[in-house]
């Protein structure tokens, strides 16, 4: 079981969290490069923000968002009734049809280390041939042992949680950022470097685009814009 906040705590996270200036570039790349009346499918969705900025500035996309938690589905069902919010495993959830763009950001980390491939061979599956996916992440060191795994995983921690509260964090939010380390050194989320990583995208799409948007080293917030 997943250590959470509740929908509206994660709602504001990205408010304060260096997350937020991420989610502001996938945002405005998505914005431009989805064809009109396009198709995206956001994978682990959490409360559904990011689907909502897009339709402020794409109303004609048809966005689908998928997440397993019932409380941010309910949650993004009652704010944004618009779009459609299916409460599902992304893992096993799936399609009859392809999409022109796949989001996933800030879920690889919820998936067990040893499904991560196999996840990201799924989404490359739905697809449009001409279409792309971006997949982002909070990205630890690399490691090569289990020590050196927790070591990395406390040292992201800490300085998202230094970050967060230097943005003027709530104390909710502050909270939430707090529990992270615990989360990631412990596994209950499963955060890994970008060496580890980026071989599976490079295994099941073409074309590989790294961008990094906070952190120092190796570690920090990255996406990566993937076509077939």
């Amino acid at each position: 079981m997943q250590n959470l906040p509740t929908a509206a705590v994660y709602q504001k996270e990205v408010q304060y969290m260096p997350w937020g200036i991420l989610v502001a570039e996938v945002e405005n790349f998505i914005v431009k490069n989805v064809p009109k009346d396009g198709t995206v499918l956001d994978l682990l969705c959490g409360t559904g923000y990011l689907l909502v900025e897009l339709q402020k500035k794409r109303p004609d996309i048809k966005f689908t968002g998928v997440d397993l938690e019932s409380e941010f589905i309910d949650y993004a069902r009652k704010e944004y009734p618009e779009i459609d919010f299916q409460v599902a495993d992304a893992f096993t959830w799936n399609s009859d049809k392809k999409f022109d763009a796949i989001l996933c950001t800030g879920g690889l980390h919820h998936i067990q280390y040893d499904k991560q491939r196999e996840f990201v061979r799924k989404i490359a599956s739905l697809i449009k041939d001409d279409g792309f996916a971006i997949v982002a992440d909070p990205y630890i060191d690399d490691y090569s042992n289990e020590k050196e795994r927790k070591l990395a995983a406390a040292k992201l921690g800490y300085e998202y949680l230094a970050a967060t509260i230097k943005n003027g964090a709530t104390d909710d939010v502050t909270k939430a950022t707090a529990d992270l380390i615990p989360n990631d050194v412990f596994m209950v989320e499963f955060k890994t470097s970008v060496n580890k990583a980026k071989p599976y995208f490079e295994e099941n799409f073409s074309k590989v685009e790294m961008r990094k948007t906070w952190g120092d080293g190796e570690y920090g917030d990255y996406y990566f814009i993937l076509r077939k």
